[in-house]
């Protein structure tokens, strides 16, 4: 029986009153969708004027079980005065906050979803608030790189998780707070069975009736042997199966004739498994991507005792004449709730196959962006304790069964029909979601092996983790070593007799109070011949709380290689080889340091926005940049500045391919230097090309002269300036002159005197 309350007032309970009843109330319950409710009210219902848009509760249930709460979105009226009002449920609450453009990185998905929530429970009302209970969605590193923009909570949700990551969001409350769970799989497997003829009213199919197989020729892995030699032959069911190499379902065939279809299971390699596999490829497999439109009939409303069909229940459908007997997930509901003869079941989902462990594959486009995003121990271990609780403490459903042999808990009471199942024997404890004859991907077994996709722990001894690879590696080694011993020395020629190699590789995980370090290392151990007796090589990878740092090395005779790198918070360095130095990339630059060891290692260049400076001996020489001119800034140049600690700046050349050293052809020194005077000095010729040389002062000048070098003349030169002739009394001339000397130094004219 159905009641529907508004603000706890009763809209719809003939059990109460016959007034109390609505027009034409059907629900909608999609997967992933906040759901519908719609409906129309009387004039003359009792709480006619009590529905409030926005603001009234709107709840709906049957038996006394909730099967819908939300709020009325859309109201409307028709001709009759009676009100038309749409509710949506609570997941719509989710649209009603908006995430603010953000990033977030080393967030696993629990953490991702809670940070959402968290958001939105800050900017709503109390009655909005939701809490983060069941997450069993993963994502392949666990560390989700995401932005948020501006967009409602509920877009994130879908977008950035359920579109990538696929799974179910579930609303489920627990005395009156309301849990949002985040699950991989469909959480409750339904004891109803919808058969035809019997609940099963009619059914449409997504599927064509030519994709259905009538019979199934089922063939396993490949055989050594063929009788045909240019085909491969399989496996197949005939030893166990009265000869023949097909199975079929006689009502199939009575409705669609006969249709053949071969399908190969490639790990098969027992007949029976393979029969048991051809069989339930044919009632179940065959199947999985088919899409059920039924119309069938709860069998709950005839009988409260018969558990009802709910929404994300995986229920089993049964149709002898369609050879179909499989479960499916039901993941869409139309309920009418004055007509239950007319309601709707959707079973199955196109992108069903897109939400268990291939969800990874929408991964894929943020592998690059989560390179580097790795969540804290702390987050990843206090998240799966909170998630194991919200798992262990919500499971409301399971069968215990228990045998001679062992004790079983599953989600139907059959080994046959069950998918989820927990089983302990003496060999072990394990869990498989495909079944009891299924894979087993979590298990503890009695020769001490662990099985898991992850081990969430406080700590994991790092020697226990290697111990078991490493000794069967020393084991294959012993083994190698005497077959190549043998192999070599049974060389027809000999040629190869002292040259077999064995090494040994050993792989090892160290924790520490504050780092952890990967290694691996291999060692040559014994050659007959010991010509490469000192070759190894190894690499390794140690994470502390401040850096990380990465090194490779290999031996090989007395040649040795190396390179390293190490990053904290504020640098990154690079060596190779013993003859590299230190690189850093710190405070903007590139710097250079002569030494690997940080205690004695010396700064020799830097590189950053100035320009690239020198340095020599731990002292700084110069550099080579872009200045500007202290008076006058707007002039800009390239320049080469030797600081005053450097003695001389020079330009200089190799004058040979043999020279062992560079010959200065120009130089800049100071005083007592490379040279005893101050100034530039030349060691080579200058050439001006007829250009002006302008004021200049000239000292120690010498001249070449047709291939010779001359020494200038210094000393005086006498010059007349003036001569005056006169005639004499006698009949002759007489005169005077006046003279001048010229002062010559190095064959320059530097002054006069009279």
């Amino acid at each position: 029986m159905y009641q529907v309350y508004c603000d706890g007032l009763p809209l719809l309970d003939l059990q109460q009153d016959e007034e109390f009843v609505l027009i034409d109330p059907e629900i909608a319950l999609k997967d992933n969708d906040s759901g519908q409710f719609n409906f129309k009210i009387s004039p003359k219902h009792p709480h006619y004027d009590s529905i409030k848009k926005l603001k009234s509760e709107i709840m709906v249930l049957l038996d006394g079980a909730e099967i819908f709460c939300g709020r009325i979105t859309e109201e409307g009226s028709d001709f009759y005065k009676n009100k038309k009002f749409i509710a949506k449920g609570e997941l719509d609450f989710l649209t009603d906050s908006v995430q603010r453009p953000a990033e977030y990185h080393n967030l696993t998905v629990r953490g991702f979803l809670t940070t959402l929530i968290e958001v939105h429970n800050a900017q709503v009302e109390e009655n909005k608030h939701f809490q983060v209970g069941q997450v069993t969605v993963t994502d392949s590193n666990d560390s989700l790189y995401r932005y948020t923009n501006y967009e409602n909570t509920l877009e994130c949700i879908k977008e950035k998780l359920l579109k990538k990551l696929g799974g179910h969001i579930i609303i489920r409350k627990v005395e009156g707070v309301k849990y949002i769970d985040y699950l991989a799989d469909f959480p409750n497997t339904n004891e109803q069975v919808i058969e035809f003829g019997k609940n099963l009213l009619d059914f449409s199919t997504n599927t064509d009736a030519t994709d259905i197989a009538t019979a199934v020729i089922p063939l396993g892995g490949k055989l050594e042997t063929s009788t045909i030699q240019a085909l491969d032959e399989r496996l197949t069911i005939k030893s166990v199966n009265d000869g023949s190499d097909f199975i079929y379902s006689q009502e199939a065939v009575d409705n669609y004739g006969w249709i053949y279809r071969t399908v190969i299971f490639d790990d098969v390699n027992v007949p029976r498994n393979l029969l048991r596999k051809g069989r339930d490829y044919l009632t179940n497999v065959q199947y999985e991507n088919m899409i059920l439109k039924l119309s069938a009939v709860d069998l709950h409303k005839v009988d409260v005792e018969i558990e009802r069909i709910k929404l994300l229940d995986r229920i089993r459908v049964k149709s002898s004449p369609h050879a179909l007997d499989r479960y499916f997930p039901v993941t869409e509901l139309k309920l009418k709730l004055m007509k239950p003869e007319s309601d709707s079941v959707t079973l199955g989902s196109e992108g069903q196959d897109t939400t268990f462990t291939s969800s990874s594959i929408g991964t894929n486009k943020d592998v690059m962006e989560r390179i580097n995003a790795v969540p804290s121990e702390r987050l990843i271990l206090q998240e799966a304790i909170d998630n194991a609780t919200a798992l262990i403490t919500a499971a409301t459903h399971g069968h215990v069964v228990t045998t001679a042999e062992e004790q079983l808990i599953m989600d139907t009471d059959d080994v046959e029909t069950a998918q989820k199942v927990w089983r302990w024997n003496l060999n072990g404890l394990g869990y498989s979601n495909t079944g009891y004859n299924g894979q087993y991907t979590t298990a503890i077994t009695m020769d001490g092996q662990i099985v898991g996709e992850r081990i969430v722990g406080g700590s994991v001894s790092a020697d226990k983790l290697d111990v078991n690879y490493r000794s069967s590696v020393e084991k294959k080694i012993t083994d190698a070593q005497a077959e190549a011993e043998s192999a070599s020395n049974g060389y027809t020629d000999n040629s190869l007799k002292s040259y077999w190699t064995a090494v040994e590789t050993q792989t090892i995980i160290t924790n520490t109070a504050d780092s952890v370090l990967l290694s691996a290392q291999q060692d040559a151990v014994a050659y007959t011949d010991e010509q490469l007796q000192n070759y190894s090589t190894s690499a390794q990878i140690k994470v502390t709380t401040d850096a990380i740092e990465a090194e490779v090395n290999k031996k090989f005779n007395t040649s040795e290689w190396s390179t390293k790198i190490r990053a904290s918070a504020t640098d990154i360095q690079f060596a190779w080889n013993n003859i590299s130095k230190y690189i850093q990339f710190k405070d903007a630059a590139i710097k250079i340091f002569d030494s690997a060891v940080e205690s004695s290692q010396k700064l020799r260049c830097v590189m950053d926005d100035a320009g690239h400076q020198f340095y020599r001996d731990g002292y700084h020489v110069g550099n080579i940049g872009t200045n500007q001119w202290a008076d006058n800034n707007t002039h800009k140049g390239l320049v080469f500045d030797l600081d005053y600690q450097g003695k001389y700046m020079g330009f200089l050349q190799k004058a040979s391919a043999s020279a062992s050293t560079y010959t200065t052809m120009m130089c800049f020194s100071r005083a007592n230097s490379i040279y005893s005077e101050y100034g530039m000095h030349l060691g080579c010729d200058f050439y001006g090309h007829n250009y002006t040389l302008h004021d200049v002062y000239l000292s120690g000048v010498n001249v070449n002269y047709s291939g010779t070098n001359y020494k200038g003349y210094t000393g005086t030169i006498p010059i007349v300036t003036k001569c005056e002739i006169s005639e004499n009394s006698s009949g002759g001339i007489s005169w005077s002159v006046s003279k001048s000397n010229l002062r010559v130094s190095n064959g320059l004219i530097v002054g006069y005197w009279s």
